[in-house]
């Protein structure tokens, strides 16, 4: 562990989303947890960080439901003429939060992440030149940026570019979290031009990428974090960098990976008020009573015995849907249920309401988002099927295990970090190797056949229960980063 060498540690936490204000996937989870969890560090006798958040302003109706100050109006200059946004802040949790309003030009779609790669590319270009507008009319400065994946790292490429300096006169150190490296933000290159924002050029960094977003933050960085080791070492491969590994073995001193954590408190067994009995690791027995109410519910057969098989998951090509399809298909002949949660891609959507039709008596389909039913599928669920192709982390395992739901997943990512095969003893559950269709359904044969033992398998349930997956320890890691870079 590095020893501490400042007495606070001020970092500016730049993402395009964080719960409760904007969630959409994981990034949400990330940035809604992590900057909690930096902050609680100094009251465990850590360094004390002094962290600030700051998002885009999506939605105009933010303002109002979150009660958000208005702080200060910016503009500056780009190609087309000069454009202007407002500064909004708010106090949650004791962290401060700013928001950036693009106003002119307006900025007419109010969803986290739109279709169109132009208007995507228009609004992060705009967010990231206006931070780092924001920070000369503060009188706080950030002795860290911390950004997350392309939508904030032009904000990096332009703090190395312009050479930007602190209240102190000192360079703001710069950390680029990648949690999903095949979206560069691609479109940006005429927005960028616009911007007047200068693409890298290095040797390190292919021509094609030097004016894309991520690749410009990776190269402009002074540290690289992927959400998980695995992952890090996984992206000094061409199938999981895109063509970017050579940077990353080349630069492999600046790359880590640290994996992410859940929020323990709201995730909880014994206190979540969304399952119809709590339990914990004293009272696992009372688990199959959320199971046999589930299942009679939606018509299934409640007999506890039979193992049920749940999904929660976006339906894309990501998550190994075609591999989930196929294995359903291939085992329709075993003894098993399996609930389906998610959505996405209409293929996929209209792929599992046609397995339901053809297995009603197995399998139940719901196409949503819908929080509430994913806690009872974690309370009730015997085994988690996660074949995903990567999985920079993922948050549905441990989530997963924390309930007493034994996954299934692709040893890849932080699926191979958080989920324990070995030694026997402490199983937390069960991978494959290979992401084929054969392997999936032998790793699911496998754990179908020891759920027939019963001791065996309540010890597999207790060892996921009894694993910490929170964010404490990442935090302390993120930390020592922040201060091995002002050292």
């Amino acid at each position: 562990m590095v020893k501490l060498k400042t007495k606070t540690i001020r970092v500016l936490f730049a993402s395009s989303e964080a719960e409760p204000f904007y969630k959409i996937g994981g990034l949400g989870d990330y940035s809604g947890s992590l900057p909690n969890a930096l902050a609680a560090l100094s009251l465990k006798n850590g360094p004390k960080i002094d962290i600030r958040v700051v998002l885009p302003l999506h939605d105009p109706s933010t303002i109002d439901k979150f009660s958000l100050s208005e702080e200060f109006s910016l503009s500056f200059d780009s190609g087309p003429g000069t454009v202007t946004g407002k500064i909004y802040s708010t106090h949650f949790n004791d962290i401060t939060y700013y928001f950036i309003r693009q106003i002119s030009p307006k900025n007419l779609s109010t969803d986290v992440y739109d279709s169109n790669q132009n208007t995507n590319a228009y609004k992060f270009a705009f967010f990231s030149m206006a931070c780092i507008k924001m920070l000369s009319h503060l009188d706080w400065q950030p002795d860290i940026l911390h950004a997350n994946d392309w939508h904030s790292a032009l904000m990096i490429h332009q703090i190395n570019h312009l050479k930007i300096t602190n209240d102190s006169g000192k360079t703001i150190r710069t950390v680029l979290a990648i949690h999903n490296m095949p979206f560069m933000g691609y479109g940006s290159e005429k927005i960028l031009q616009d911007f007047m924002i200068n693409p890298i050029s290095t040797d390190s960094i292919p021509e094609w990428a030097q004016h894309l977003p991520l690749p410009m933050g990776i190269a402009s960085t002074d540290k690289i974090i992927a959400v998980s080791p695995t992952y890090a070492e996984e992206l000094k491969t061409n199938y999981f960098a895109y063509g970017l590994e050579n940077y990353f073995i080349e630069n492999a001193k600046k790359l880590s990976g640290i994996i992410n954590g859940i929020d323990t408190k709201q995730w909880d067994p014994s206190t979540d008020k969304l399952i119809l009995q709590k339990y914990s690791l004293n009272s696992i027995h009372e688990r199959s009573k959320n199971k046999h109410a589930l299942l009679n519910d939606l018509g299934l057969d409640s007999n506890t015995d039979r193992p049920l098989l749940i999904v929660i998951s976006r339906l894309e090509n990501q998550k190994g849907i075609d591999l989930l399809l196929d294995a359903l298909t291939s085992i329709a002949h075993l003894n098993w249920n399996a609930i389906i949660l998610g959505s996405g891609h209409h293929g996929y959507e209209h792929a599992f309401q046609a397995l339901e039709r053809e297995q009603p008596s197995k399998i139940r389909a719901f196409i949503e988002y819908n929080a509430a039913l994913a806690r009872k599928l974690y309370s009730s669920g015997d085994m988690i099927l996660m074949p995903s192709l990567y999985e920079p982390c993922g948050l549905s395992q441990m989530i997963a295990m924390r309930y007493g739901c034994v996954p299934i997943a692709h040893a890849v990512g932080g699926l191979k970090d958080s989920i324990i095969t070995k030694p026997e003893t402490k199983r937390t559950g069960f991978l494959f190797d290979n992401p084929t269709t054969s392997d999936f359904i032998n790793c699911i044969e496998t754990t179908l056949n020891m759920y027939q033992n019963k001791d065996q398998w309540l010890t597999i349930q207790m060892n996921g229960m009894k694993m910490d997956y929170s964010w404490s320890r990442s935090a302390r890691k993120y930390a020592d980063i922040y201060n091995e870079l002002l050292g």
